[in-house]
């Protein structure tokens, strides 16, 4: 018969690999990596240090990042050049966070990003005639802007084809700002890239799901480092036991993603989008839910 100790850790385990298994496939599934997940369960449920609960988020969040692109890559479906610069011009944002909050009270900007996102939901919510299938998304400019505008051809493994063009300054912008916010939340970022690239750029759904995620790998890992250094990582059980069932998480969703229509993608990013406004928005005033 086990004894007590044994028992508690076998249901610890059980417990990380099933939270790290559906985090994995969620996350995935609509680019957002799960971070937005994993820290607020990771403290309430699991009773870690706030500090790091969000280290060792950040840090799953990168192995579900790597677990996803590797599958969206075997599929064919990131946009490397959108993702090498979304991933690269997220880290000034993520490194110069800590200073400029410095000097803003958090609440007010919990309040202010709460109403966003929660705008951003009702905007997914009343959108009308979404097509996961463009063909064509050109861009009316001046000639001046025509020289950051780069088509893209992408033929995914299930012959899907994608042709559409990104406006890169406009897109490595936005990164900078990105990176701030997922520096401040510790969650990574991609559940606000994914509609910004699809709304904002035009991206087709899918491509914009497997690129948000391509992304989070390269500024996610460095941040994963620092947290490592600051020694605010739980590696076991943790990071071990959720990692694994990250990895086989990412899997699923990414093999989920081929199966279902990008519109059904939207809508379980918008579920998260409005839950996640609706938690800032009353933290920013002082009210926990839980």
């Amino acid at each position: 018969m086990l004894d007590e100790l044994t028992f508690k850790l076998i249901i610890l385990v059980v417990g990380y690999l099933v939270l790290g298994f559906t985090t994995g496939t969620y996350g995935v599934l609509i680019g957002a990596g799960g971070g937005f997940i994993l820290a607020p369960v990771l403290i309430l449920f699991f009773n870690l240090d706030p500090y790091v609960a969000v280290g060792t988020s950040l840090a799953l969040v990168t192995i579900n990042s790597f677990s996803g692109a590797w599958a969206y890559h075997r599929k064919h479906m990131i946009d490397y050049r959108s993702g090498i610069i979304s991933g690269l011009l997220s880290i000034p944002g993520a490194v110069i966070a800590p200073i400029f909050l410095q000097t803003v009270p958090q609440d007010i900007f919990k309040i202010l990003f709460g109403v966003l996102l929660v705008s951003l939901s009702i905007y997914m919510f009343l959108r009308k005639n979404l097509n996961d299938l463009p063909t064509h998304n050109a861009i009316e400019n001046s000639v001046l802007e025509l020289r950051f505008i780069k088509s893209r051809y992408i033929n995914t493994q299930n012959n899907e084809k994608y042709v559409y063009q990104v406006h890169e300054l406009g897109l490595g912008i936005v990164n900078v700002f990105l990176g701030f916010v997922s520096s401040f939340f510790g969650t990574g970022g991609g559940f606000l890239r994914t509609p910004i690239l699809v709304y904002g750029f035009h991206f087709p759904i899918k491509i914009a799901v497997a690129t948000s995620i391509f992304s989070l790998c390269i500024y996610t890992t460095l941040g994963s480092i620092t947290y490592a250094y600051l020694g605010n990582i739980q590696f076991f059980p943790t990071l071990v036991c959720a990692g694994a069932g990250l990895m086989v998480g990412g899997q699923v969703g990414a093999w989920i993603s081929q199966k279902i229509e990008g519109v059904w993608i939207l809508r379980l990013l918008l579920v998260v989008v409005l839950i996640l406004g609706i938690q800032l928005f009353l933290e920013g005033f002082k009210i926990h839910i839980i």
